[in-house]
C-alpha cells in the first residue's frame, strides 16, 4: 500500500498531506491520522480526487465537518477527502441548490434572509449538507426528506447522476446511502431543495428561537452531536438521564450534565474512551429499561474490524 500511496500522493501534488491527524477535522476532536488527506473546494474536485484514488486502488473516504462520526485512534487507511465545496445558489422560485460541503446552519440562514421557509429547523445545526442528506437530519418537526427535490450522486464506479428525493428511501435519521457499508457508499455532491415563500421577519424570529433553544440546552465544546437515535417510544437523552448517567465519565469523555445524549471531550479523550462510554451507556440503559439504544454516530477508520471504508 505504501508504494501506491506514494504514487497517488505525487499525482495529487502538494495539496496532499501525509499522516495527517484527523482529530482537528472532527467535532469530537479525537481520531488518528489519515494516510493521505486532501481538501477539495469544488464538487468537481471531489470527483476528480476520488477517481484518482480509485485508479490507484487506494480506498477513500469523504469527510465533511466531522459531526456524527467517531474516527478510530488508529486513524484511517487510504485517502480522506475533505469536502470543502460550499457553493450555494438561491432562486426566486424557492429552489435552493447547494454543494454538500456547505454548512446546513449557513444554508438555513441564507434561506431565511431571502424569505424562504422550510429549513428553519436547521438554524444553528452543526454539520454539512452532505451529512444532513445521508443521515436525513431533522429537528423541530422538519427534516431533509421534506424539502429535498433531488441530489447529485457519485457512485463508487460510474458517472455522477441526479437522483430524485424518493430514490434515497429516507427513514428516521437514515437513507439508502447510510444503510450501506461506508466503503460502498456513493458520495452526495450537491442537493436541491424546494422551499416556500414566507415572511422574512417571522422566519428570522423562528430561526432565532431555535438557535436559542440549542444554545441553552446543548453543551458547548467538543461533542459529536446526538450520540444515539431516539427509540420509537423513548427519547434517548431522557432514558440516559433516567439511568443516572449524567456526568458519567470514562477517561477523557463524559456524558453531558446539560443533555445526556451528548458526550463531551473534556480535553484528553481518545476514540477508545468514547466508544467505551457509548457501550457502557447502551448496556446500563438496556439493563434498566429494556431499550437498546442505536448509535446515531458512525465508526470510521481502523477499529480492528473489517475495512470500514
Amino acid at each position: 500500500m505504501s508504494e501506491v500511496l506514494e504514487q497517488l500522493a505525487r499525482v495529487l501534488g502538494e495539496r496532499a498531506k501525509r499522516d495527517e491527524p484527523l482529530a482537528p477535522y472532527t467535532s469530537m476532536r479525537v481520531g488518528g491520522p489519515a494516510d493521505l488527506l486532501v481538501a477539495c473546494r469544488t464538487a468537481d474536485e471531489v470527483v476528480r480526487t476520488a477517481r484518482q484514488a480509485q485508479a490507484h486502488g487506494v480506498p477513500w473516504l469523504v469527510l465533511g465537518s466531522g459531526c456524527n462520526v467517531l474516527v478510530a485512534d488508529a486513524g484511517v487507511r487510504g485517502l480522506v477527502i475533505l469536502n470543502r465545496a460550499e457553493q450555494v445558489r438561491l432562486a426566486d422560485d424557492g429552489t435552493v441548490w447547494a454543494e454538500t460541503g456547505a454548512q446546513m446552519a449557513a444554508l438555513s440562514r441564507q434561506a431565511v434572509e431571502r424569505g424562504l421557509g422550510g429549513l428553519e429547523w436547521a438554524a444553528g445545526l452543526p454539520g454539512t449538507v452532505g451529512g444532513a442528506v445521508v443521515g436525513n437530519a431533522g429537528a423541530f418537526g422538519g427534516d431533509v426528506a421534506t424539502n429535498l427535490v433531488s441530489a447529485q450522486v457519485l457512485p463508487r464506479d460510474g458517472a455522477a447522476a441526479e437522483r430524485p428525493g424518493a430514490w434515497f428511501d429516507f427513514v428516521y435519521r437514515g437513507s439508502r446511502i447510510k444503510a450501506l457499508p461506508t466503503h460502498e457508499r456513493p458520495v452526495v455532491l450537491a442537493a436541491t431543495f424546494q422551499l416556500r415563500p414566507g415572511d422574512p421577519q417571522a422566519l428570522r424570529a423562528q430561526a432565532a428561537e431555535i438557535v436559542t433553544w440549542r444554545r441553552t440546552r446543548h453543551p458547548s465544546g467538543a461533542t459529536m452531536g446526538s450520540t444515539f437515535k431516539n427509540a420509537p417510544d423513548a427519547h434517548a437523552g431522557r432514558v440516559i438521564e433516567g439511568a443516572g448517567l449524567k456526568g458519567y465519565r470514562i477517561g477523557g469523555v463524559k456524558v453531558s450534565e446539560q443533555h445526556a445524549n451528548f458526550f463531551v471531550n473534556t480535553g484528553e479523550a481518545t476514540a477508545a474512551d468514547v466508544l467505551a462510554l457509548m457501550r457502557h451507556v447502551q448496556d446500563i440503559v438496556e439493563r434498566q429499561f429494556g431499550i437498546r439504544l442505536e448509535p446515531e454516530v458512525e465508526l470510521v477508520g481502523a477499529w480492528g474490524l473489517p475495512n470500514e471504508k
